[in-house]
Order: C-alpha cells, then structure tokens, then sequence
C-alpha cells in the first residue's frame, strides 16, 4: 500500500464520518419535531375530551 493509498483512505473515512454525522442529526431533530406534533396533537384531543365530559355534565 503506497502512502497515497492510506491518505485518500483516511480522507474517505472522515468524509463518510463528516456526512454520516450531519444526517444522523438531520433525522434526530426531525424525531423531535414528529414528537412534538404527536405530543401536541394528543394534548388537543386530551383537552377536547376534557371538556367535552365537563359539558355533558352541566344541566
């Protein structure tokens, strides 16, 4: 293996380490944000519920 061989390897590495990182924290934050949709739309029925019971309630 030639010196130019084990540099252009390295390079690749770090290349594929470099992208590889940026994608796995692209699809953390969009799992946080489709988390927090969820979390909010659950919130909304939640509520809805809450006060649909509190309405049947009253004469």
């Amino acid at each position: 293996m030639s010196i130019l061989t084990i540099i252009l390897l390295a390079l690749l590495v770090i290349l594929f380490f470099r992208v590889g990182l940026s994608i796995l924290r692209f699809l953390i934050s969009v799992g946080i944000i489709i988390l927090c949709i969820y979390l909010g739309y659950q919130g909304v029925l939640w509520i809805m519920d809450y006060f649909n019971l509190s309405f049947n309630f009253i004469p």
